[in-house]
């Protein structure tokens, strides 16, 4: 008789926290930042396999994730429900369209507002291609560098859903605790639908990994202008040494950064200062007080950050002190 095994694990975020979601993927680390004000509850799901694992989280206010996936793993994530196409590697990408990345490649992502709630499959690529070729009857077309990212069909989109969903319910339903035989099935499920998603829309070169030319630059502009203004996070902003610093038009620079976040530089540079407070008030000392932590960030008046913090993270920032 099969054993049972427990290789489902659930937990829930309430209140954000962003060190405690750094490794909402299996052996990575994305450092996530609340972009909406209110109050954020976060579930994550994770099932490890023998070969492979999957991630899924479902976010009640959106977030900017940035980070790499594990070295040696490919990975194939997609946003399984989201009210609006997300912003992604400077692309936009709709709910069911999988992205294929290579082996360590890095990903940030921003969400519309409103729930989401996402996956990632992390795989080694000879065991996606033999799971390929057994179902397919050929290989993938997936990068050996970057990532990619195309169009599913409705149908293809609908089933890798519906196949996400189906395999986590069950693995919750379990309690976790499932024979090896009932772990095998569930592998085979999501091995399926994944393949099949990849499969039915990989056609094309493989330069199409890399991106476009003007996807490229637009994300290179908004990495270079945040690690500008990661620099300046203990000061007010100022829009116009922002645009000397990289040479490019103040009006260029709102552009870009409303296309990646849904708002300008100056909001992203004040939402950056108030998620390092709150991270700075949840994991202080006894004897660390607000005034210390908020005058560190660059917030001068008192009253007024208390105002903006409750906004946007829906507590004072003496309960989070407290906490």
């Amino acid at each position: 008789m099969d054993e049972p095994m427990a290789p489902y694990s659930r937990f829930v975020v309430d209140g954000f926290d962003a060190d405690a979601l750094l490794g909402v993927v299996r052996d990575t680390r994305f450092e996530q930042r609340l972009l909406g004000a209110g109050h954020f509850r976060a579930c994550l799901q994770r099932l490890v396999f023998p070969e492979f694992s999957l991630d899924s989280g479902a976010y009640t206010l959106p977030i900017f994730a940035s980070g790499s996936f594990a070295e040696g793993m490919l990975a194939l994530a997609m946003a399984m429900s989201c009210t609006q196409p997300m912003w992604a590697n400077g692309r936009w990408i709709g709910a069911g369209q999988v992205m294929v990345f290579a082996e360590d490649s890095e990903l940030n992502v921003r969400p519309s507002p409103g729930g989401w709630q996402w996956a990632v499959l992390l795989i080694p690529r000879e065991v996606l291609q033999r799971a390929a070729v057994a179902r397919l009857g050929r290989e993938l077309r997936v990068p050996r560098r970057g990532w990619c990212s195309s169009p599913a069909a409705p149908a293809d989109a609908r089933n890798l859903r519906e196949g996400v969903f189906k395999v986590l319910d069950d693995a919750a339903a379990r309690q976790g605790l499932i024979s090896p035989a009932q772990l095998d099935a569930q592998a085979q499920l999501l091995l399926g639908v994944f393949v099949d998603a990849v499969g039915a829309s990989d056609a094309g070169p493989e330069r199409r990994g890399l991106g476009s030319g003007a996807e490229r630059h637009r994300e290179a502009l908004v990495r270079r202008a945040e690690g500008y203004l990661k620099t300046q996070l203990d000061r007010p902003f100022d829009s116009r040494m922002l645009s000397l610093a990289l040479g490019v038009g103040e009006r260029q620079l709102e552009r870009v950064f409303r296309d990646a976040y849904g708002h300008g530089p100056c909001h992203w540079h004040q939402m950056a200062r108030m998620n390092l407070a709150r991270s700075a008030l949840l994991h202080a000392g006894r004897t660390a007080s607000v005034t210390e932590i908020a005058t560190r960030y660059g917030f001068a008046h008192l009253g007024r950050f208390s105002v903006m913090y409750r906004t946007v993270f829906g507590e004072c920032p003496r309960d989070t002190l407290r906490t």
